[in-house]
């Protein structure tokens, strides 16, 4: 499923055409759980490496 997106102009005035958009799984909220939580574990590892080398 999904719909075509008319074209439009951005808030900086910028013409953006028109194109295909995607609805299926909704996709773009489920990319930022991982990416997070892969963010947040490598960020402790980092920490635990430094404090261990210490």
């Amino acid at each position: 499923m999904g719909y075509y997106r008319k074209g439009h102009f951005k808030k900086d005035g910028t013409w953006v055409s028109g194109h295909y958009v995607s609805t299926f799984g909704r996709g773009k909220r489920k990319a930022k759980g991982p990416q997070g939580c892969v963010v947040i574990i490598f960020g402790g590892l980092v920490s635990l490496l430094v404090y261990l080398l210490r």
